[in-house]
């Protein structure tokens, strides 16, 4: 059969790749990054409770908007589905 040694090449290469994951281990990962970035906690940037109050304020009036949106748009396809239903069978 034709294609053999191409599967073959390729089991194997999958293997040593899978072997070549499994040597990584997770706290040579963490301590070279530590080590290259000098940081060892995330840091985040101080707000005051006005402007953090301010923020929520903006992320939730955009989500009420995108949810009315969403409602909208599920209306507007639910009617267009049902006037297609009637149109199919009643006509």
């Amino acid at each position: 059969m034709g294609g053999e040694g191409s599967m073959s090449s390729a089991i194997v290469s999958l293997k040593n790749n899978r072997a070549l994951l499994g040597r990584r281990k997770f706290k040579t990962v963490k301590n070279l990054i530590i080590s290259k970035s000098g940081l060892t906690e995330l840091e985040f940037k101080k707000v005051s409770p006005y402007k953090l109050e301010k923020i929520k304020q903006q992320i939730r009036l955009e989500a009420r908007k995108r949810a009315k949106r969403n409602n909208l748009i599920f209306l507007i396809w639910l009617v267009s589905f049902g006037l297609i239903l009637i149109y199919l069978f009643i006509l």
